[in-house]
């Protein structure tokens, strides 16, 4: 018995297991949040013994000995700490305008993206060790799916012939689905750059799915059309850019149904949501570790991310949230760049440069987390089970934030229409019993998974590279034209056939109504 055990576990072991494969990864991406995702997620891949060549504008530190990275800094700038919360004050008229003030709040600001993803593809291009890289041997090429496919395109180039396996961020882009062919029908699948949740009025149904018609044709002039007419000026002829993003055979996406909602999913589209998130914990700085345990009714952590410059905040908005937390018998720690060394106080408010968001958000002393809605730190507090006050900004924080409040995890409050009142009565409730328990209740409901999220995407990463372009990941959906996938063929056959029918109907009853008279007419003469 001991013995067939022993050759089982040996068969299941000889079947799931992996040589070291070469593993390309391109993240032509400047946004630091984003590689933050991947990041540990790579350095795993190495720890299992592949070997990876990595090209990034964030290069990773202290690499393993089969970890090549190739920086691209220097490129493009890199998006850290640009938002100016100034730009929120005064809100354009178009965005008032129902329904088409939503399209274009959520098209407009992608458009810095397009410019940014045109002068990459253009400098790339001339790039030597980037070019040098895609011509190696692989097994696999992990890219972010995010803006362009450009880095894709000259890979196929230099004869790469390795499968795709992209990864997001976020929640996905409308286009990033229709790769793999899932749906995102718009009826209950919010665009990502629009502030629904799944259950939607008709006026929002309208929007979403105008949203979702117009971000992909935006997408095909801004991003795909520019990027084809810069690969066309150095190379006599390129691939379709379209049909090389239908051949990739699976999607991370970076979120899990129960924080961000429930969406149809395929084999190669899998949810690796947390992915990021380390057990392990670091030491906090000591004046912060003070402040904490010296706190008799709990700490609020409030950060608005890596991106915003919290000093660019107007004078009257910073002081509704110090007259907010100042009521709050709870202490409260603030991510604030004009701080000092060791943070600033104001009264019960400890102000730091900097702060370990996800260390602080595991402290015990933490016990609610004010927040811009951006997807790492939402992941960070559900689990740890920490209740959110949101306010978001830009980007997919509007969805983000929706999905947060609908899962029961967060109140969502505007920015732009911020008031003490709304502010003092949003921590009211999010520091109410009820919420605190739903918090932690969303948390156990995340954190139970077959697996880990990063064990979850190693797997699926392995699995691919064992049966590569054999593992049929996708539905037929990807290669249909629109009027197949949503049967407008088959429903004009259908109303042809009633119409035929109902005519023939017609026609066949006048007939006989015609008889019937006229046997009539006949008797009665």
């Amino acid at each position: 018995m001991t013995r067939f055990i022993f050759i089982i576990f040996s068969v299941v072991l000889l079947c799931c297991h992996v040589d070291a494969a070469n593993i390309l990864g391109l993240f032509p991406v400047t946004v630091r949040s984003h590689h933050m995702v991947y990041e540990p997620y790579l350095k795993r891949l190495a720890e299992r013994g592949h070997n990876m060549t990595v090209a990034s504008f964030f290069p990773v530190k202290e690499p393993p000995p089969n970890f090549h990275g190739i920086s691209l800094q220097g490129i493009d700038e890199t998006r850290l700490e640009q938002v100016n919360l100034s730009a929120f004050e005064n809100q354009r008229l178009l965005y008032k305008i129902p329904v088409l003030g939503g399209i274009a709040k959520g098209i407009i600001p992608l458009q810095s993206f397009a410019t940014s993803s045109a002068r990459i593809c253009e400098r790339l291009i001339d790039f030597e060790p980037f070019i040098e890289a895609l011509k190696g041997d692989y097994d696999l090429v992990l890219m972010e799916n995010f803006m362009g496919d450009c880095a894709l395109a000259l890979y196929r180039l230099y004869g790469g012939k390795a499968p795709l396996l992209d990864i997001m961020s976020g929640t996905p882009m409308p286009w990033t689905v229709q790769r793999i062919g899932a749906v995102d029908n718009p009826s209950y699948v919010p665009v990502i750059t629009s502030s629904f949740k799944s259950e939607m009025s008709f006026m929002e149904r309208l929007e979403n799915t105008i949203l979702n018609i117009c971000i992909n044709e935006w997408f095909k002039q801004q991003i795909t059309m520019k990027e084809k007419e810069i690969l066309e000026k150095r190379f006599d002829s390129i691939p379709d850019l379209n049909e090389l993003a239908r051949n990739t055979s699976m999607i991370f996406l970076n979120t899990f149904h129960v924080l961000n909602g429930a969406i149809p999913l395929v084999p190669g589209l899998v949810e690796v949501g947390g992915m990021h998130l380390s057990p392990s914990k670091k030491s906090l700085p000591q004046y912060i570790e003070k402040f904490l345990n010296e706190s008799e009714h709990g700490v609020v952590l409030f950060s608005l991310g890596s991106h915003v410059k919290t000093m660019s905040m107007p004078k009257y908005k910073e002081q509704i949230f110090i007259n907010a937390l100042s009521k709050l018998k709870q202490r409260v720690i603030w991510k604030y760049e004009g701080s000092a060394e060791e943070g600033t106080y104001i009264g019960n408010i400890l102000r730091v440069k900097w702060l370990p968001q996800y260390e602080l958000l595991q402290h015990k002393k933490v016990i609610a987390f004010i927040t811009h809605g951006g997807m790492l730190g939402m992941t960070e507090a559900v689990s740890e089970g920490k209740p959110m006050v949101i306010l978001p900004l830009f980007a997919d924080q509007h969805l983000n934030a929706a999905a947060a409040a609908e899962a029961g995890a967060a109140v969502v409050l505007s920015y732009v229409d911020l008031t003490e009142q709304s502010l003092t009565n949003a921590l009211q409730r999010v520091l109410s019993e009820e919420m605190v328990a739903k918090a932690r209740k969303v948390s156990q409901m995340w954190h139970d998974r077959e697996s880990s999220p990063i064990d979850t995407a190693i797997y699926h990463t392995e699995r691919l590279i064992r049966w590569g372009h054999d593992a049929k990941l996708y539905t037929k959906a990807r290669d249909l034209p629109f009027y197949k996938l949503a049967l407008i063929d088959v429903a004009l056959a259908i109303i042809l056939f009633i119409v035929i029918f109902v005519a023939l109907s017609i026609y066949l009853i006048k007939k006989i109504l015609k008889l019937i008279i006229g046997k009539t007419k006949v008797k009665a003469e």
